[in-house]
């Protein structure tokens, strides 16, 4: 296996700023490219209808609701794929790269079933204004079909994060946001003389990217490294029984967390259409705090649990705090426009006095929970990454329902202004990170990937 970048010739994880921004960037512009597409997305869709963008964002939820199984998997085999490399068994660590491969093929055409059972009734049925349950329901029977190749585009993500080689995931972000912005453009809106299909035509250029985004993965493994795909030698049962310890957790987590934001949204669409276009508007601009949050969070996954399993404690605290530095400045770089000029990203969104206004008070509201979310999503991870995931479902459970109780409050029992409604993020970041510190601070974590 060649070096990689963030590791020294000895295999061993280097921790300078340096080294952690260079596993933690490619991952980051991977994400920033997929804001981009979110972004393209609404914009295009914005300017069909109300019914456009509120429908296709609700579907949007929905999908990635049922894939969070997988990136909670993708997770599992992550923190895996670093101990194994931590405790010098390669093998092994390429192993479960391919068992995870396997697994997330299966497991992309069970989610495609149980969206499609979803998509009948249950569901849509939810949605109480008509227009938006049509556009729902067209644009994720087509989007549905997305589970199969981003699934496995998943496990290939954990392969590169996990033995901290995360330039690939640039590459293929690059590659698929091209495909999806183009497509776009040319089957939403019907640019270059193509005829316009509208709101599925942003459904289609979505399974397009994606598709195009797990043959590159393919193509680039087996060209940079090609030991991952041969020989085809899978886990034992005893091996793959200990990475489900640690993945089934991280699935109840990811799940239990977007599910959460998801039936958000249709809280909010009870409430009135502009306070759900303003929700997802306001979901554009978390991503870019997203952007830095994904390379971070996944960066120390996989160094507690390389650390750990190395026994390098002393490195340990070290690198944590440089995380959370390069964190929180990312989140201050590319979120100060919420509260330095709110109006300006407003009007990008909304024509009316009425919208602008509100968009820019829930942009507040937003930069304060970003911001808290630079520290509590660190402190979750680090619980992730020393395989604790069990620790780490019940600190988000305990998160979720204080939001669903606070969420329901200010929605369906005494409905507020959406800035109002948006202080749930605040209650639930800030509920997250009590909980991981209640837990951190006792230090039993610190052995959870020691060596045996």
């Amino acid at each position: 296996m060649q070096t990689f970048a963030a590791m020294n010739e000895a295999g061993e994880l280097k921790t300078r700023y340096a080294d952690l921004l260079r596993m933690a960037i490619p991952i980051s512009m991977g994400t920033m490219l997929q804001f981009f597409v979110l972004l393209t997305d609404n914009f295009f869709l914005a300017r069909l209808s109300e019914e456009a963008i509120n429908g296709a964002g609700n579907a949007g939820l929905v999908y990635m609701t049922l894939e969070m199984i997988a990136v909670g998997s993708a997770a599992a085999l992550q923190i895996v794929i670093a101990r194994r490399l931590g405790e010098g068994r390669k093998k092994e660590a390429l192993k479960t790269f391919r068992s995870g491969l396997l697994l997330h093929g299966i497991m992309g055409i069970s989610l495609m079933g149980i969206g499609f059972l979803l998509n009948s009734g249950p569901v849509n049925a939810a949605i109480a204004d008509p227009g938006i349950r049509f556009v729902f329901t067209e644009f994720f029977a087509i989007r549905l079909l997305g589970f199969i190749p981003f699934t496995a585009l998943l496990a290939f993500n954990a392969l590169y994060t996990g033995t901290a080689k995360t330039w690939p995931i640039l590459a293929i972000g690059f590659c698929s946001a091209t495909v999806n912005i183009i497509l776009d453009a040319a089957w939403v809106e019907g640019w270059w003389g193509i005829e316009a299909i509208g709101a599925t035509g942003a459904a289609w250029a979505s399974f397009c990217a994606e598709s195009t985004g797990f043959i590159i993965a393919l193509v680039l493994t087996l060209r940079v490294m090609p030991e991952a795909l041969r020989p085809w030698s899978l886990l034992s049962w005893d091996d793959l029984r200990a990475w489900w310890q640690l993945a089934y957790p991280l699935m109840g987590q990811f799940l239990t967390t977007v599910s959460t934001w998801t039936a958000f949204f249709f809280f909010v669409e009870k409430v009135g259409s502009l306070e759900l276009k303003v929700s997802h508007v306001a979901r554009n601009f978390f991503m870019l705090a997203f952007i830095v949050t994904q390379g971070m969070q996944q960066t120390t996954r996989t160094y507690v649990s390389g650390l750990l399993s190395a026994g390098r404690l002393a490195d340990l605290d070290r690198t944590l705090r440089r995380l959370v530095a390069l964190t929180f400045s990312g989140i201050i770089l590319l979120c100060h426009g919420y509260i330095l000029y709110p109006s300006t990203l407003a009007s990008l969104f909304f024509e009316d006095a009425a919208g602008q206004a509100a968009m820019v008070k829930t942009l507040h509201i937003l930069f304060l929970a970003v911001c808290t979310y630079a520290f509590t999503g660190i402190m979750l991870s680090t619980i992730q990454g020393s395989g604790a995931t069990k620790v780490a479902f019940c600190v988000e459970l305990a998160a979720v329902t204080i939001y669903m109780i606070v969420a329901a409050a200010l929605t369906l029992v005494w409905p507020k202004p959406i800035w109002v409604i948006w202080r749930v993020e605040l209650v639930y970041f800030s509920s997250i990170g009590l909980g991981s510190w209640l837990y951190l601070r006792k230090g039993t974590w610190r052995l959870a990937s020691q060596p045996s």
